[in-house]
């Protein structure tokens, strides 16, 4: 039995601590290196680490004279439970140069402008000697390859970047902590004594698992870093390998303990041996060490120039950081127990490893920290052909070298700021030192020139080196996130890279081509730019580039379209705006809503132009039931009276609506066919796995144990995606749902929106991350995205869940429509549009500013003044979290919210009416205008047009022609217009009239008759449904809903010859609205809801009916005659289509947006069908009188 116990509640620390370093770190001041707390010391006590929140050095500050101090005996070793910084280990305008513009003139021949063409020149400019200096310069991107396992084609990624961005070297730590790369022939002579290959490549591998068992590899071949050399070099890129020691040696360190060597780590006073460091004390070591750097200098000999034999961080885990001081110790406290001239033994083998370096032809690099530590001299000479990789300045009790005073004393700089700096694993702020937000706020703050601790000079340097490590070796690695950083760090420092010829290409191949599209006279700059940019070479700098591609940009921005392709532009975007998507969402499952109710929405939607009402019936409640609910799932059947009822008893259990409790099959049979009628689309929605209230007292009712999901506390709301029993009867319900709306609707919503909030502080998503539970939420929404795809519908869901945080450590579906209302609040990190954007999601802006929640006022959450306010103020297309149309994204439509997170509040139409109309007239380009008087208009023309004259009928079928059913609500005049002409037309249609003798051999005399038009108000009485209630006494009755009579209006044509009347046209100026009355039936056992409306008198086959939201309206007919065109005047009931729903696409429809949603509306043909008819009447009804 699964436990029901609550998980731990997760508790977040350091939070101000980390607030603190980001804000020295914004500062410009740098915290580098090996980890934790530093305290004050008096000059005879060594100190310890700086603490998270302690105050760094500034890298610009003048490091002042360091006092020697005496490092004491450490104190025996605790554990340190307060959190510590990590180690290093935490390594924390030349247009005018480049063209000349010719001069450009326009002429006229034959009255039109022509283009003389345009050829831009360039000139070969004298070099800049400044420039070139910059080009010249390194520029290196490092690689932590040996904590980290990274295969040979990730590494040709890594070079292929490079070289694209205008790097000149890659930096490849093959030995660091790990060991990842060895020779064929790895056997030594070391001293007196030898080391066969085999043994030694057995004892590296089992040094390197023992740092860290890679599962991608534990180390290259030879085979494959000679493929790796050749191909860098074949993309002009260096290589510079990295040997580290005599720290970060882990895996040599095992390594020379497995062949026999003893007691090869540094051991400080006996009490704390360092994992990574070797002791210069031991022979045997330091000879192994130097004939391994020797083997590997001897193959890269030749094939690079530069080769890293480290030297940093000298035990820095056995001396809290302080191992320089510790070397350096004996010299003034001779007789202490401090390693006896550790020092001068450091600058020994230093200069031993540069020798070996040199002696194979090649430059020895290493990291500064070491080099004259403390800016003392006193102890020795460090080999001046050292070229110095300077990463950090030091911190407080960590006192290295100024840059200025190593660049003095003969050393090149390479500058290797670790405010540069990238930890994999370490993606945004708040992850850790050297995140990967941190590592680009310094890049944006820190130029490749400016070197740490340069004490106000300008240090001379060779390069710049940009670095991604591998702390945790088991963090994923992303290249888009490398990428990232070696392009901010290119952007940054353009002048000193060569451009990038695939964004010179990119910016080439969006410029347009069909430039007869544009002005002659707006084409002169533009071409020029083009040109001038298609001129781009290899000594062209990324920021001479990138002016030129700005230069372009700006020239096409500044074209002007030629007057007919500006209306083609302008028709076409009309076109596209119209096509999005309009959507009323209705939160049907925490209240109840009505069929009369629902259906007065959809006429309020129709009329103001939206194209579908989103209708959640399974919200906390589950408001919708079909009439066979038998669920198969755990392989069990699960009867479909018992899942009814505990589907009631769980609906009322979350809120028992004395309205009702939810819609029958029969009555969502009919909202779907109403909808229809009106041009209007279904969206249903079913949500989970939260916001599941009442599926999860069904589950427990129908014997699935414990389904809500547990954390701090036990989730009303949410299922437990552990549980498999739960999951499986979910998947089966919601199948169910899908299988009614097959071939209904177009898209179903399968909510996915806040996971657990009610159980977790409104953390769902970081505790699904943090219990490793976050998979299983994907691919439990993944299965319920295909069984929608398997049954026709578009899958729809909220965004919360997916790719929270912006990271893609799980994969979700590509084909879910996202229906974007959050970006989410503190604490609540939702993906960002962007990011979705990128990864292929299109978006139904669900935008929660325009949410109104139910009776909610003033502070309330969502209240109606600023549903109403954010209406009428917010864009259409703007995404939460964004600016429109400064960011502008694949959005298919928009959708306006209403809830019902109170569901006892009074639901009051008029303000729900009030904030779609708020929402249509301020997007009036998005939404269609308003129809019905038109559509009123087109029931006035009359059936047999046979009877009037040819020149009349020629007239209204010109108008009919011309009739535009994709207007926009901004052009609502265009309809009004049209409404007009048919009107006009209609009321000058001419009879034929026969006056004079009948005998059959008489001449028939022809008299026009002009007949007037009379308009005829009436009441229209409202219908009375009577609904049984299984709560109310038997025979006992109740009115739910009072009725109110509605207003008719007929047109009436009286004749002028003999004062006869014939109705012409009818409208419904005001709808009755029906009075509902529930019947108790309270002796039944139990009672299944029964339909809301009952169906009406049956129709008369000669009396079409409109169904006119919850009444039916008799349109009277003209007198009876022979049709010369069967003409359809509106449809009966659900079973005909409407008068738009046959209407061909109009021309600006027939190339839609790719961003719209599938089409769910349907459009009038009554206008054509007319026309036909007056066609019939002029053409083929006159030969068939002649027959006659």
């Amino acid at each position: 039995m699964k436990s029901h116990q609550p998980r731990y509640a997760i508790r977040k620390y350091a939070v101000g601590v980390a607030s603190v370093l980001v804000g020295f770190f914004a500062s410009g001041q740098v915290v580098a290196a090996d980890t934790p707390s530093v305290t004050e010391s008096s000059a005879t006590t060594l100190p310890t680490q700086p603490s998270e929140g302690d105050l760094p050095l500034s890298a610009t500050e003048e490091a002042a004279q360091p006092v020697v101090e005496k490092p004491i005996v450490p104190a025996p070793i605790v554990d340190q439970s307060q959190p510590t910084l990590p180690d290093r280990e935490l390594r924390a305008s030349d247009l005018d140069r480049l063209i000349r513009e010719e001069a450009i003139s326009v002429t006229e021949a034959d009255g039109t402008a022509q283009p003389v063409p345009v050829t831009a020149t360039t000139e070969t400019p004298a070099k800049d000697p400044e420039q070139e200096e910059k080009l010249a310069k390194k520029k290196v991107i490092s690689i932590d390859a040996g904590r980290k396992y990274f295969s040979p084609d990730q590494i040709k990624e890594i070079i292929d970047e490079a070289s694209k961005t205008g790097y000149t070297d890659l930096h490849l730590l093959v030995g660091n902590d790990g060991l990842r790369f060895v020779l064929d022939d790895m056997s030594l002579q070391a001293g007196d004594a030898s080391y066969s290959s085999q043994a030694v490549k057995e004892a590296v591998e089992k040094g390197t698992k023992a740092y860290y068992d890679d599962p991608n590899g534990t180390a290259l071949t030879q085979a494959q870093m000679d493929d790796i050399l050749a191909y860098a070099k074949s993309k002009n890129i260096g290589v510079i390998p990295t040997i580290n020691s005599p720290g970060h040696m882990d895996a040599i360190l095992t390594a020379m303990e497995q062949l026999g060597i003893e007691n090869p780590h540094f051991n400080y006073f006996g009490t704390k041996k360092s994992e990574r460091t070797v002791d210069l004390d031991n022979q045997k070591a330091l000879d192994f060490t130097k004939a391994l750097v020797d083997k590997y200098a001897a193959y890269f000999s030749g094939k690079t120039d530069i080769f890293n034999i480290g030297l940093d961080e000298y035990a820095n885990d056995a001396t809290d950081a302080h191992g320089w001081q510790v070397l350096q110790a004996s010299k003034h406290w001779p007789d202490e127990g401090y390693p006896d001239k550790g020092y001068e033994k450091f600058i020994q083998y230093a200069n031993d490893l540069a020798a070996i370096v040199k002696k194979h032809k090649m430059k020895p690099m290493a990291f500064n920290d070491g080099i004259y530590y403390n800016g003392d001299t006193s102890y020795g000479t460090f080999d001046k052909d050292i070229i110095v990789s300077y990463w950090t300045g030091g911190w407080n009790g960590y006192d290295v070298a100024s840059s200025k005073f190593l660049s003095e004393l003969g050393h090149q700089i390479l500058n290797t700021n670790d405010a540069w700096y990238y930890v994999l694993g370490r993606d945004k702020a708040g992850s850790g030192w050297y995140n990967l937000d941190q590592g680009l706020e310094g890049i944006s703050k820190s130029a490749i020139d400016a070197v740490q601790k340069n004490d106000g000079a300008k240090v001379p340097f060779i390069g710049g080196m940009v670095a991604a490590w591998a702390d945790t070796p088991s963090a994923t690695y992303k290249k888009e996130l490398l990428f990232k950083l070696m392009q901010a760090f290119a952007d940054k420092n353009a002048d000193y890279f060569v451009a990038d010829p695939e964004i010179v290409e990119k910016a080439l191949a969006e410029a347009p081509t069909d430039l007869d599209h544009y002005t002659p006279e707006s084409l002169v700059a533009f071409t020029a730019a083009k040109e001038a940019l298609g001129g781009v070479g290899a000594e062209t700098t990324r920021a001479e580039a990138k002016e030129l591609i700005a230069s372009l940009k700006a020239a096409q921005e500044a074209l002007v379209h030629t007057e007919s392709y500006a209306k083609e532009l302008a028709d076409k975007e009309a076109a596209e705006k119209l096509a999005k998507s309009k959507v009323i969402s209705i939160d049907a499952g925490r209240k109840y809503f009505s069929l009369d109710q629902l259906k007065r929405i959809v006429d309020k939607a129709s009329e103001l132009g939206y194209s579908d009402l989103h209708l959640l019936v399974g919200n906390d409640g589950m408001r919708f039931v079909l009439d066979d609910m038998t669920v198969e799932a755990n392989g069990k059947t699960y009867a479909s009276d018992d899942v009814k009822q505990a589907l009631l008893e769980g609906t009322k259990a979350y809120y028992d609506d004395p309205n009702g409790q939810a819609l029958t099959q029969a009555e969502m049979d009919e909202l779907l066919a109403y909808a229809s009628s009106k041009g209007i689309g279904l969206i249903p929605a079913v949500n989970s796995p939260g916001h599941m209230d009442a599926i999860l007292v069904a589950m427990e009712k129908l014997g699935i144990e414990h389904p809500q999901a547990t954390f701090d506390t036990v989730s009303k709301t949410t299922m437990d995606l552990t549980n498999e029993e739960a999951v499986n009867f979910t998947k089966a319900l919601i199948g169910k749902y899908m299988d009614y709306f097959k071939g209904k609707s177009k898209i179903f919503n399968y909510g996915t929106d806040e996971y657990a909030n009610d159980a977790t502080n409104a953390q769902g998503w970081y505790y699904l991350k943090w219990y490793e539970l976050y998979g299983k939420f994907a691919d439990y929404s993944n299965s319920l995205a295909a069984m929608a795809r398997e049954k026709g519908l578009q899958p729809m869901a909220f965004n919360d869940g997916f790719y929270y945080g912006d990271e893609d450590d799980v994969a979700f579906d590509k084909d879910v429509l996202i229906s974007y209302w959050s970006k989410g609040w503190w604490g609540y990190n939702l993906a960002s549009p962007q990011y979705l954007a990128d990864k292929g999601y299109k978006f139904l802006n669900t935008n929660g500013d325009w949410y109104y929640v139910l009776g909610h006022r003033g502070e309330q959450s969502y209240p109606l003044d600023k549903a109403i306010q954010h209406s009428e103020t917010v864009p259409f297309e703007q995404l939460a979290s964004t600016k429109y149309p400064d960011v502008k994204l694949p959005v298919s439509g928009s959708m306006l919210g209403i809830w019902a997170d109170e569901p006892a509040n009074e639901y009051k139409e008029e303000e729900v009416f009030q904030v779609m109309e708020a929402f249509a007239n301020h997007n009036k380009d998005y939404f269609k205008a308003d129809y019905t008087a038109l559509r009123a208009a087109l029931v006035s023309v009359p059936t047999d047009l046979s009877i009037y004259t040819e020149e009349s009928r020629s007239t209204l079928a010109k108008v009919l022609d011309t009739l535009n059913w994709t207007v926009s609500r901004a052009h609502q005049e265009k309809v009004d217009e049209q409404v007009t002409s048919l009107t006009q037309a209609l009321s000058q249609l001419k009879p034929i009239t026969q006056v004079g003798s009948q005998a059959e051999n008489d001449v028939r005399a022809l008299v026009e008759d002009k007949p007037s038009l009379e308009i005829v108000e009436k009441e229209l009485d409202f219908e009375v449904v009577e609904r049984t209630n299984p709560d109310l006494a038997k025979g006992e009755r109740k009115v739910v809903q009072a009725g109110v009579k509605g207003q008719h209006r007929e047109f009436v044509a009286v004749s002028a010859l003999d004062k006869s009347h014939q109705v012409v046209g009818t409208e419904v100026s005001k709808e009755a609205v029906a009075e509902i009355v529930e019947v108790g039936t309270k002796e039944a056992e139990v009672i299944t809801p029964t339909p809301g409306l009952q169906d009406g008198p049956s129709l008369q086959p000669d009396l079409p009916q409109v169904d006119q939201g919850g009444h039916h309206q008799v349109r009277p007919v003209a007198p009876e005659v022979k049709p010369l065109v069967n003409v359809q005047l509106a449809p009966v009931a659900s079973e005909q289509k409407t008068v738009e729903e046959a209407k061909p696409t109009p021309m600006q429809d027939q190339t839609p947006s790719s961003h719209q949603l599938p089409e769910t509306g349907q459009e009038s043909v009554l206008g054509l069908a007319l026309l036909g008819a007056i066609l019939g009447a002029t053409g083929m009804g006159l030969k068939g009188r002649k027959e006659d």
